[in-house]
């Protein structure tokens, strides 16, 4: 039997507290190793609550030679150059979406993963929810007939603060870093392809200086869109619909289903609706179990996670172009 991947964790955040390390300690072919704050005392807790044995500052999790990977939760701002610093570590990553603030970042952090030999990994987690390959299922059948329009809405009601990353510039806040990624990471996904423009308008609140909502079309080959709405100003929205040319396909609950949570996809054709109720899933725990398939060699994916990382990276980049040059951006003409 092949030993687990032994994790350290870079940053004791909620989303880790709540999701990322439950995901680890639930997973077979994972260990948690270390625990690493900024603080001393919000890593003693975390390695209490989670039984953790060995626990210390950032720079403790990169020394320790019995850590293999690391999992980064930092505002999106401060994450480049600690995935640097974990590359040349030696220490394969996970990193928490969207990786960094700008695609020439981006390009720097994978030749370090590739001039280093390890792994990376954006978290985008929902992607490794079966519900989506259900979806990409449901469209590649005739009766929905041809995909040409993915419409999508993440929307979350969220009170300004200062304190809060999400409102701070200088941390990576926003809108389109926080939530319009997924759209159009999502997008990517169920179009098995990836946009060729993008047209993206983002709104500033001026107190903050980020952008607080936004929407954005993306243009794909052979004809087909993907339109997106994101915000922190409105009702809880988390969804998307395929549109086809004899019918639709509806996901109810899209990108941050819990795990004991059932997803439900609303199919309607021509002459019938029909809703399609999946067992519950660990979207989490499913990312932790692939990335540690891959670090042991059990598969070898053919999109790797380091391209995707840097035309995620891409697209991200033309959007907040176009958004500020006001007009359509190519994104082939990103190198």
């Amino acid at each position: 039997m092949q030993p687990k991947i032994r994790f350290g964790i870079i940053g004791c955040s909620s989303i880790a507290e709540r999701i990322t390390i439950p995901a680890i300690l639930e997973s077979k072919d994972a260990h948690l190793q270390k625990i690493g704050s900024r603080s001393a005392l919000k890593a003693k807790k975390f390695a209490k609550k989670f039984s953790c044995g060995s626990y210390g500052d950032y720079e403790g999790v990169l020394e320790d030679s019995n850590v293999d990977a690391v999992y980064i939760s930092l505002p999106i701002a401060l994450q480049a150059d600690m995935i640097i610093r974990s590359a040349k570590a030696g220490k394969n990553i996970i990193c928490e979406k969207s990786a960094t603030t700008s695609f020439a970042i981006a390009n720097k952090i994978i030749k370090t993963c590739k001039n280093n030999q390890v792994r990376i990994l954006e978290a985008f987690s929902f992607r490794f929810h079966p519900q989506h390959n259900k979806v990409s299922s449901m469209i590649d059948k005739k009766p929905l007939g041809k995909p040409y329009a993915f419409i999508s809405k993440f929307l979350i009601p969220m009170e300004k603060s200062k304190d809060n990353f999400r409102f701070n510039k200088g941390l990576g806040g926003g809108a389109l870093n926080d939530l319009g990624c997924y759209i159009i990471c999502a997008s990517r996904v169920l179009f098995h392809d990836n946009p060729i423009t993008v047209n993206c308008r983002l709104f500033s609140d001026k107190r903050y200086g980020v952008d607080t909502y936004g929407t954005m079309s993306l243009g794909f080959p052979h004809n087909r869109q993907a339109f997106g709405i994101f915000g922190y100003e409105n009702n809880f929205q988390s969804n998307y619909e395929i549109v086809c040319s004899n019918g639709l396909v509806f996901s109810r609950l899209a990108y941050n289903i819990r795990k004991k949570e059932r997803a439900i996809i609303d199919i309607h054709t021509i002459n019938k609706t029909k809703i399609v109720s999946l067992q519950s899933a660990n979207q989490s725990r499913l990312m932790i179990d692939k990335f540690c398939a891959e670090l042991r060699g059990k598969i070898r994916s053919s999109d790797t996670f380091e391209r995707d990382l840097l035309i995620q990276a891409k697209i991200m980049e033309a959007s907040r172009i176009s958004s500020k040059e006001e007009r359509l951006v190519n994104i082939k003409g990103f190198k």
